[in-house]
């Protein structure tokens, strides 16, 4: 993954700790098997379940990564392909519509119909059925200095990591071994936080805020990794039946450590890799190059999905008391951008949505593992 959010792998709670207990294997569809047009009888019932200005926020981003890219780059739909001068005018002419409608979703339809190639993804399955889960920025408590509760420390990137053939870093001092000391006195330490836990799903999720005692924060993101491959932590605690598979999340493994000290070692180390920091001016950086508007962003697999695409999210989202966990869904409906990558997202049927930060954010990360449907949306050629 390149200069990302979650760039040593957009593995979200769910999809490491749920998906990757299942210990499946998922082989990446061809491109032109990854998605199909459909005829606009075959059309979804596009609807919107936030604010429009949101969207228009994304887009105009989204322009910045589409005006970098020679204006003949070639991206691809199934069979068709697009140039990236193709794609920015079709994003500037949805913007266009998006302000014509002025919320009418009957006419934002009707636009839709007449002026727009839709292809769905193919899924899992074949048939559209695609499996969200949800990533989000978490935000941690540290200080540029280690005292007190700030004993946790984030690592720059050492400079003696060794690439061979292909960029592949070399497998490095492992998690366990770092923790225990292997990196002390070299100066590499950046920042130090107050929790371990939360430290370790700040390297799951690859990049994150650190708020100082002070009211100020810095944005921490990813520099490089330790070259072990990704082990989920989760699966050692479904294992041993520690937490059943249907009750798997983010939240469960952080209540279950809260409560389990004596475990915590075990259940960290069992995951080798270990994940470098550098600071950031923003706080969510997708692979197109730039920075994640909160809930309209998601990560694909982007060697069979264009990047910078307009899509048509349709699943779900949790309703949830903190306490009781999932109380029941509601539909998740909205157009977003797709703007990340990752490296437990392989293949038509995955997706990965992003929350943005804070508490909320990681509530619904934590507990999304829902099914849906994935459309991407394109101008049509006159």
């Amino acid at each position: 993954m390149m200069r990302i959010l979650l760039r040593y792998a957009v593995l979200t709670a769910v999809v490491l700790f749920v998906v990757g207990c299942t210990g499946a294997t998922i082989k990446p569809a061809p491109i032109s098997q990854a998605m199909f047009k459909l005829s606009t009888g075959q059309y979804p019932e596009f609807s919107d379940d936030t604010s429009i200005e949101s969207l228009k926020d994304a887009i105009k981003r989204n322009l910045k990564y589409l005006d970098a890219l020679k204006a003949d780059y070639v991206f691809r739909y199934g069979d068709d392909s697009y140039t990236a001068r193709e794609i920015r005018d079709s994003l500037v002419y949805f913007m266009s519509i998006l302000d014509a409608s002025r919320g009418d979703s009957q006419m934002l339809n009707k636009t839709i119909r007449e002026e727009f190639t839709v292809y769905e993804a193919a899924g899992a399955d074949g048939l559209g059925k695609v499996y969200y889960t949800g990533y989000y920025v978490p935000v941690l408590y540290g200080s540029r200095t280690k005292g007190g509760r700030y004993i946790y420390p984030l690592y720059a990137l050492p400079k003696d990591l060794v690439k061979a053939d292909g960029g592949r870093v070399v497998p490095y001092y492992t998690h366990e071994e770092i923790y225990k000391g292997a990196l002390a006195g070299r100066g590499l330490e950046l920042l130090w936080v107050d929790s371990r836990v939360d430290l370790f799903f700040l390297q799951v999720q690859g990049s994150g805020t650190i708020r100082f005692e002070d009211g100020s924060e810095v944005n921490v993101t990813y520099a490089g990794s330790n070259g072990h491959p990704y082990r989920p932590a989760g699966k050692i605690l479904v294992d041993e039946n520690k937490i059943p598979l249907p009750q798997m999340s983010l939240v469960a493994i952080k209540k279950y450590l809260a409560g389990h000290p004596e475990d915590v070692d075990r259940v960290l180390f069992s995951n080798p890799s270990y994940v470098f920091f550098r600071e950031s001016r923003e706080s969510a950086i997708g692979s197109t190059g730039v920075s994640l508007v909160d809930g309209r962003a998601i990560a694909t697999d982007k060697k069979i999905f264009p990047q910078g695409a307009l899509v048509y999210v349709s699943t779900k989202k949790s309703e949830f008391a903190e306490e009781e966990g999932v109380t029941g869904q509601s539909a998740l409906t909205r157009f977003v951008l797709n703007q990340d990558t990752g490296g437990a997202i392989i293949g038509p049927g995955r997706a990965d949505f992003f929350w943005g930060r804070g508490r909320t954010a990681e509530l619904q990360a934590g507990y999304m593992k829902y099914n849906g449907t994935l459309y991407f949306i394109v101008k049509k050629r006159k």
